[in-house]
């Protein structure tokens, strides 16, 4: 425990080191302050995927990313991925054909990622940022890049809070081809990502023995959704597209904090850009509040909004007990925030 919190620690000052925020303030490693990230990635829409799996994840308000290989939808099918995008599920690409990317020329290769993408644009009305291999295999990451803010591959690690290559995003196969198929083991290696303070991505082909790769029984899905959905502080559920997003603007946070008549105005920007994805995805932080504050409530753009959290923290010496009182809140690049004393 001492080590986990200890490496909590150093994350997140290392994070706001390279950030630019006044010393009064702590940026988050993921949303909510959680320890791990954890996206649940299922590709090339198994039959059961969108009827059961999907169906499993909105019950726990938890939302999957769908890569979608283009020329195997069917023309009636295209409905009911828009509406899983509208309900916030992530829309990405896993390719025009589905090959062996490797295996392609150049040109090929472009092709399958542009292509792909502006399909499912197309299709969706809705922004496809992020992409899988197939196969796993891949070559001309920076082609990639021009089209996409992260892509996946299969190596089974658990990513570092900050990971080397946005376009080698590692995830872990389930199912018994991998000998990786009960809700035990996908709770185990969870919780040894929150250990680590990383990112956990779940590669998911077939549900109920719906003819998909190396299927994995919807029970054990929901057992493990459920596990997570219910430890808030340990783990945050989102699509590969938010948290790439998160990555970029936390690591590229500017705040700047000026007084204000009932406390301070806080400006929020972006260093980053990113001419492919809005950069969008709100950004959790705390700041310590002065002594003679009990409480505080958050302006976003004018309008009051409750804060995520306010958390008191009591330390006693031989004379007396000192409180401080810290708030936490989301805050998204380009909004004007206040913290007023309550």
């Amino acid at each position: 425990m001492k080590k986990t919190l200890l490496a909590s620690i150093l994350a997140m000052a290392a994070i706001s080191a390279a950030a630019q925020v006044p010393a009064e303030y702590k940026v988050a490693p993921w949303h909510g302050f959680s320890r791990c990230a954890i996206t649940y990635s299922f590709d090339d829409l198994c039959a059961n995927q969108l009827p059961i799996a999907i169906p499993i994840l909105d019950k726990y308000n938890v939302k999957a990313s769908l890569n979608v290989v283009t020329d195997w939808v069917k023309p009636e099918e295209w409905a009911s991925v828009r509406e899983a995008g509208i309900r916030g599920h992530e829309i990405a690409s896993h390719t025009i054909s589905h090959p062996n990317l490797t295996e392609k020329s150049v040109e090929e290769f472009e092709r399958e990622q542009s292509e792909s993408k502006r399909i499912l644009e197309e299709k969706t009305g809705l922004e496809v940022v992020t992409m899988v291999y197939p196969y796993c295999k891949t070559t001309h990451e920076d082609i990639t890049a021009k089209y996409y803010i992260g892509a996946r591959v299969c190596d089974e690690r658990i990513e570092p809070h900050t990971p080397k290559e946005m376009m080698k995003i590692s995830s872990r196969g389930v199912g018994p081809m991998f000998n990786f198929n009960s809700a035990e083991a996908f709770n185990k290696w969870v919780d040894q990502g929150a250990e680590a303070g990383g990112w956990c991505t779940f590669l998911i082909h077939g549900i109920d023995g719906d003819g998909g790769y190396s299927a994995i029984k919807s029970s054990d899905l929901e057992e493990h959704v459920k596990y997570v959905s219910g430890k808030p502080k340990d783990f945050w559920p989102a699509t590969c597209a938010q948290v790439c997003k998160y990555i970029m603007e936390r690591d590229a946070l500017q705040i700047t904090e000026l007084p204000a008549k009932k406390g301070y105005k806080i400006s929020v920007k972006c260093n980053a850009s990113s001419s492919i994805a809005k950069l969008d995805e709100p950004v959790t932080i705390s700041r310590q509040l002065p002594n003679s504050w009990k409480s505080a409530i958050i302006y976003e753009n004018g309008k009051a909004k409750a804060p995520l959290a306010m958390c008191k923290d009591y330390q006693k010496s031989n004379k007396a007990t000192t409180t401080t009182t810290t708030v936490i809140l989301d805050v998204v690049p380009g909004n004007t925030y206040e913290i007023r004393k309550k």
